[in-house]
């Protein structure tokens, strides 16, 4: 509007609601909703009837950390489909996702001990979707010790 590119009178007409949609990965419960209807989507745009994901496969979804939020898992599962020669998707037929996160995992930002400590007690907790005991045993913490740690970073 500032700039004359866009007229005043249509932003009030058009931002009569505004809606506020967290990121998928804050939204980990939608991922095997979504799977499934892009996979029943792309399934029949390419005619390959009776496509499903594994569970196997939404396990793994639910730990990924979709920087490219819900177009990502789109465009994910529309190549999964286009390269899966059976009726099942995989976690082996994403090794591309795989390889995307663990490459961006290695590159840590800094070798701050505290960013290292609060990278590994987040990338646990997503990995056990919140189970504290389990996550504090891959750290090798007891269940207080992470509780600690959870409180010190925000977590």
């Amino acid at each position: 509007v500032k700039e004359h590119k866009f007229r005043q009178d249509l932003v009030y007409r058009i931002n009569t609601v505004e809606i506020h949609l967290p990121p998928l990965r804050e939204r980990r419960d939608d991922i095997p909703l979504l799977a499934d209807h892009f996979a029943a989507m792309y399934a029949k745009k390419y005619r390959k009837p009776g496509i499903q994901c594994s569970g196997a496969l939404i396990t793994f979804f639910k730990q990924y950390h979709w920087p490219g939020n819900i177009r990502e898992l789109q465009h994910a599962i529309e190549r999964g489909v286009i390269m899966s020669d059976g009726k099942t998707l995989k976690p082996e037929d994403f090794t591309f996702l795989q390889m995307q996160q663990e490459a961006e995992e290695s590159r840590l930002p800094t070798l701050n001990l505290d960013d290292v400590e609060r990278r590994a007690v987040e990338k646990a907790m997503n990995k056990h979707e919140g189970n504290i005991s389990k996550a504090a045993r891959e750290l090798g913490l007891t269940r207080a010790s992470l509780y600690r740690r959870l409180e010190k970073y925000g977590l």
